[in-house]
């Protein structure tokens, strides 16, 4: 019976992650094509021995009590701060990931190879990474967009749209 539940369980999760695949591989809200520009309006300094620094941009509003937020990076380390300057970027590449941030757990659980999923839905990360292009700043590299969400409130990543208004007023995505 267990293991019967077990499998169950495996296959919703599997048929639920096909289904969040196929609504953003059948609409244009999620698509950022490659070649769209991407304009920083200010400088934003990269603190000492960091890799990025955040956007504060704009709330993407209640997107299910987590809020979305962006960073841009930078390929190498420096033990000073240093500025990223106002610029136009290229995005070369498009990719998103997923993964369970944590799970709600309830006190003590015996050790088990296959997970128990009464114990309340997990909180997962949905992670766009534009990867850009500068000829004055080839240091840039990328920009990062994620938000956290609970599998149980229909979990996506964020669309274009959404990216879009995280970024504003510090950048522009075209």
């Amino acid at each position: 019976m267990i293991k019967c539940s077990a499998l169950l369980v495996v296959l919703s999760l599997f048929l639920s992650g096909c289904q969040i695949l196929e609504e953003e591989g059948n609409t244009q809200a999620f698509h950022i094509p490659i070649g769209t520009q991407l304009d920083l309006h200010q400088a934003l300094m990269i603190p000492a021995d960091q890799a990025g620094a955040f956007i504060q941009g704009t709330r993407i509003g209640d997107r299910y009590r987590h809020d979305a937020t962006c960073r841009l990076e930078v390929r190498a380390l420096a033990s000073v701060p240093r500025p990223v300057r106002a610029d136009r970027f290229t995005v070369e590449r498009v990719n998103r990931a997923w993964e369970i941030f944590s799970s709600r757990g309830t006190g003590l659980r015996y050790a088990r190879f296959v997970r128990d999923f009464k114990e309340g839905p997990s909180l997962f990360t949905f992670t766009t990474y534009l990867y850009l292009h500068s000829e004055q700043q080839p240091d840039v590299f990328r920009l990062v967009c994620s938000h956290l969400q609970n599998a149980d409130q229909n979990p996506r990543h964020l669309t274009a749209n959404e990216i879009r208004t995280v970024l504003t007023p510090i950048m522009t995505l075209h």
